[in-house]
């Protein structure tokens, strides 16, 4: 052994140093596509290996980490080092419990069968970098090293970095999205010339409706509904009657509504569906309170905070559509005046929905204490 003084401490380092070169393919292009199973021991099996996954998949980047550890290891064959070589595979699905299990289990017998003082990590990929997270808590290694195909680190690097950013725009931005551009066209429809109007009009409903959520909405409603008679709750019968309401407003103020002048048409739609709208949702709002009083163990001051918001968000957009209509109609207010008036009860409805709402962080803890 050869002692090697530190900082005050001793570290004893075996003379006979082993090596191992471990190959990562973490979601198992190995298995998959060439049909081998690992681990691959030796020189000679993993260049078998790695020309069946070539001839298999020329373009796989897994070809090029399992060529680039046989370079290495006879880089170190060369000049003397005790070596071995051996390639390792997870899951097609990386982040699984079923992947992590497979590297784990194929790491510990490759410690226990080689026993080796240096670790180098070939990988084609940042994902394979979890690896190195489990060699960490292994005390026998001295030192650790990760080699990577150039070329192919920036290519995928950049693959994962995208695929990440479209997953959390999906899940985070994705509905905002759909949302403002569904409500553009629908503006552009209402204020803009005639062209495109009613295409970008059925356009922008069938996108604000995605963005909301309104189709996911409609199914959950239909199974509550279900749900809701065999308990006896009023909310069923509440969600067909405001439906009916509102279909019923919408067929009669086409009807009332009907001018040459499409512009004039929508101007008289919005103010003859405004009341019909207030109705059909002040209707939803009561027996979906009455129901939460009777049915739930909700606080009752928070039930009618939020029957109040709902109510005064009912008649503000009453509200709004009227003077929407009066724009459309060419009296009562110009564009700018409209632009001001939906901006003050957007702004009115979220103080209010902060006011009522929000709960500080202290109270928050107290309550779940």
């Amino acid at each position: 052994m050869v002692s090697i003084k530190d900082i005050g401490k001793d570290y004893n380092v075996p003379e006979d140093k082993k090596y191992l070169v471990i190959v990562v393919d973490m979601d198992d292009d190995v298995g998959r596509k060439a049909n081998i199973r690992t681990p691959i021991l030796s020189r000679e099996d993993n260049i078998n290996a790695a020309v069946k996954l070539g001839l298999t998949d020329p373009g796989d980047s897994d070809v090029n980490s399992m060529l680039g550890g046989i370079q290495h290891y006879d880089h170190l064959k060369k000049e003397g080092k005790d070596v071995e070589i051996a390639t390792i595979s997870g899951d097609i699905d990386i982040e699984s419990e079923v992947c992590a299990i497979k590297i784990k289990e194929q790491i510990d017998f490759l410690i226990y069968l080689y026993e080796p003082n240096f670790i180098y990590l070939v990988s084609d990929g940042k994902e394979d970098e979890m690896v190195l997270k489990y060699l960490e808590l292994k005390d026998i290694f001295v030192w650790k090293k990760r080699i990577v195909i150039k070329q192919n680190e920036s290519l995928e690097s950049t693959y994962y970095l995208v695929q990440e950013f479209i997953k959390k725009t999906m899940s985070q931005y994705i509905p905002l999205i759909f949302t403002s551009i569904g409500f553009a066209m629908i503006l552009y429809a209402i204020f803009s010339d005639l062209g495109w109007r009613i295409i970008a009009g059925l356009i922008g409903i069938y996108i604000l409706s995605e963005g909301v959520g309104l189709v996911e909405s409609l199914k959950k409603t239909l199974t509550e509904s279900k749900k809701g008679l065999e308990v006896g709750k009023l909310s069923p019968f509440g969600n067909i009657l405001g439906f009916l309401i509102l279909l019923v407003g919408i067929l009669y103020s086409y009807r009332v509504s009907v001018d040459p002048e499409l512009t004039i048409f929508f101007g008289k739609f919005l103010l003859n569906i405004a009341n019909p709208l207030t109705l059909g949702f002040v209707l939803l709002v009561l027996v979906h309170f009455i129901d939460d009083l009777i049915h739930t163990e909700k606080s009752i001051l928070r039930l009618l905070k939020r029957l109040f918001f709902n109510v005064i968000l009912a008649f503000m957009l009453r509200q709004m559509l009227i003077v929407s209509s009066g724009y459309l109609n060419g009296y009562a207010v110009e564009f700018t005046g409209l632009v001001m008036y939906i901006l003050a009860y957007v702004s009115v409805l979220i103080v209010l929905s902060v006011v009522l709402f929000h709960e500080p962080k202290n109270k928050e803890k107290l309550n779940t204490e």
